[in-house]
């Protein structure tokens, strides 16, 4: 999802993964505007270190083990921001103002309507910035980098110390290798910037992991994982809708799987040479050996609007990637079978290339084009997307389309005859 501003969270549910489930073998204030006024709570909700010399040396000695275990050296000092909650959804939604390209988020938001993934009348923007508030425990700002930290009471203790060594690893990782280098923000390329985002996540997360069965006693451990996910950040995710749940955890969940085994081969050494190199896409996420294998994403492009639609403008285009694919072919609360099948369905995947299409009057058509690495998985995913086609909020058909298979949807069948490649039998 592009558009939206680009911070490096640690996420609740993505934590608690890594903290449980994970194999793996006093700072001179900086000059910025949010640590000039660290000193006392804000209006809005900060509780930022008050310059208590025990809490400074907890977070001088977690950069020190940090800067060892990870191997890299700070080149500028960071101190953290404590916010409480109230605070933690201020400060993202001043981000996000400054941040956001609303346009591309509305024009994004009518995308994943027309193609069934969001309620008619949904804002993606807000729905995506009340979940990340609600989610995350701690964050990295590389525009302004700012670091963030979820604490309630404005005390330190061990989730405080847990989650800033994930958001000051991310901190060493932009002053190293400068996390804007990786281009993640860029407007209609989400799986690229998807794919990228996991680099850093999944180094973090690692490295999190790590340092907390390092450095933290066994009580400690236990008390991390029971907070690390409240019931109402559960009830929370659960309710949210699958392409906004799927796509916040991935570069956690998902990217720390595929960091740790670049790690596995060749230790940090290896995991440095990812912010040269980084994936291009989340199917190389996924399936670690197309990246090692150097498989690029296949270039597709989408249509010009048909001459017969005087007026109409492609307001958009993105690439969808593995992973909304099968996130779309999933639905809202698909069974072990069904998530199987789609992960079946889209473990081909080569490229796509998905427009958004718009006239007068409220009309609208989505062209979705695909292309795949093999004829068995062109044929699986034109089956699992025909048998979608009558949950979608207007006429749809699914075209053979050269190697791959087109998606047409269509605020009416004029509009959809207009696009499509085949025609339904009669």
């Amino acid at each position: 999802m592009d558009g939206f501003r680009r911070v490096f969270p640690v996420v609740a549910l993505a934590f608690a993964i890594a903290a449980c489930g994970s194999t793996v073998r006093t700072p001179a204030p900086s000059a910025t505007a949010d640590n000039a006024t660290a000193g006392s709570p804000s209006a809005s909700g900060t509780a930022a270190p008050s310059g208590n010399p025990t809490d400074l040396a907890v977070y001088a000695k977690i950069e020190s083990q940090v800067q060892a275990l990870r191997g890299l050296t700070a080149k500028n000092p960071v101190t953290p921001v404590l916010l409480d909650s109230q605070g933690v959804r201020d400060r993202l939604t001043r981000m996000n103002d400054a941040q956001t390209n609303h346009q591309a988020m509305a024009d994004e938001s009518r995308l994943f309507i027309h193609l069934g993934l969001l309620p008619e009348g949904s804002s993606l923007e807000l729905m995506e910035l009340d979940l990340e508030a609600g989610q995350v425990l701690g964050f990295y700002d590389p525009s302004s980098k700012g670091l963030y930290v979820l604490s309630e009471s404005g005390g330190v203790g061990a989730m405080e110390k847990v989650t800033f060594s994930h958001e000051y690893t991310h901190a060493l990782q932009d002053q190293n290798f400068g996390l804007d280098k990786l281009a993640i923000d860029t407007p209609d390329q989400s799986d690229r910037d998807l794919a990228r985002t996991a680099v850093p996540e999944g180094d973090a997360y690692m490295l999190m992991a790590q340092w907390m069965f390092k450095y933290l006693s066994p009580i400690e451990i236990v008390q991390v994982g029971a907070e690390s996910l409240s019931g109402s950040q559960a009830d929370q995710l659960a309710k949210a809708p699958p392409i906004l749940r799927e796509t916040l955890l991935f570069p956690g969940v998902q990217g720390l799987s595929f960091v740790q085994g670049i790690y596995d081969e060749g230790g940090w050494e290896a995991v440095n040479a990812l912010y040269a190199n980084p994936p291009d896409s989340t199917s190389q996420i996924l399936h670690p050996d197309l990246y090692a294998r150097h498989v690029k994403p296949i270039a597709v492009t989408v249509p010009a609007v048909p001459s017969s639609l005087a007026g109409w403008k492609l307001t958009m285009q993105d690439t969808l990637g593995e992973l909304e694919l099968r996130i779309w072919l999933e639905g809202e609360t698909p069974s072990a079978a069904q998530s199987q099948a789609a992960a079946a369905a889209t473990s081909d995947w080569g490229g796509d290339r998905i427009g958004l299409y718009e006239g007068l009057n409220g009309r609208w058509a989505v062209v979705l084009r695909t292309s795949w690495r093999t004829a068995s998985g062109q044929t699986a995913f034109r089956q699992a997307a025909t048998s979608k086609t009558g949950s979608l909020p207007g006429p749809a058909i699914v075209c053979a389309d050269g190697s791959g298979a087109a998606l047409y949807v269509a605020s009416d069948v004029t509009a959809l005859e207009a696009f499509a490649s085949c025609r339904p039998p009669l």
